[in-house]
């Protein structure tokens, strides 16, 4: 007697094969207009702070967003992952590198979040995501710049500065 999954009654069914098609359009402002940053190298904590915290401006619930960079540390793309309410915007280690192995030329990350009470002052939970990161950056060998804190006006916290990440912004290639 043939074991039941050989026989196959009927016409064969095909599994439905998915592509991944990625597409980068213009970010966009609130009122429709394309954001524009400066194309200098993010090559301190203080230009990356100066050049990404506009692009969370105003929020007033934690955002989450990823900086891929090229060798020379140029942004390439702007990822935003996360959306949360006025102390929290919850990601997972998926939702920070897929991002980065999925843009072109991707050789560098920064993360970057807001902080809506104005002070940029890294949480226990900030600390704890930060020692993740980095050991997710070191297994996938993607550096992993730095992870900043954004506040009102030009406040900002960097892990780098603090001494938690590993690799240097001045790791640029030429």
């Amino acid at each position: 007697m043939p074991h039941q999954n050989c026989a196959s009654p009927g016409p064969a069914r095909g599994h439905r094969v998915r592509e991944l098609v990625c597409m980068y359009r213009p970010l966009r402002d609130g009122e429709g207009r394309v954001v524009d940053v400066p194309t200098l190298a993010l090559s301190t904590p203080r230009i990356a702070a100066a050049t990404l915290a506009p692009l969370l401006a105003g929020e007033l619930v934690e955002n989450f967003g990823v900086a891929c960079l090229s060798t020379r540390h140029r942004l390439l793309a702007w990822h935003l992952l996360a959306r949360g309410s006025r102390s929290i915007a919850p990601v997972s280690i998926p939702d920070v590198f897929v991002p980065a192995c999925l843009t072109p030329g991707t050789t560098a990350l920064i993360v970057v979040h807001n902080h809506p009470s104005g002070d940029p002052s890294p949480s226990p939970d900030d600390a704890r995501l930060t020692v993740r990161l980095c050991a997710a950056a070191d297994v996938l060998d993607i550096a992993l710049l730095d992870h900043l804190i954004v506040g009102d006006g030009d406040r900002y916290y960097s892990f780098n500065e603090g001494g938690t990440m590993r690799a240097p912004y001045s790791g640029i290639t030429r």
